[in-house]
């Protein structure tokens, strides 16, 4: 769980910087500010892609898990 914990932990990271070029983008106008949300954008796909297996390994596990539940219920 705690490498779970871990993951999160940096795609939030990656999710909030892509947010916040955009936004900053946004207000600016600045192709600069846009290059950025771009090259945060990439970042972001690229991770998600990277953990793509972990990520499905835990959404099987957590519906397992579920369904287990409301078996024993």
């Amino acid at each position: 769980m705690a490498d779970y914990k871990g993951m999160l932990a940096e795609l939030a990271e990656l999710a909030t910087e892509e947010q916040a070029m955009f936004t900053i983008y946004g207000i600016t106008k600045s192709d600069e500010a846009f290059d950025r949300f771009l090259d945060a954008r990439e970042r972001l796909s690229k991770w998600i892609v990277g953990h793509a297996a972990v990520i499905d390994e835990a959404i099987t596990e957590r519906k397992y898990n579920q369904m287990l539940n409301e078996e024993v219920r």
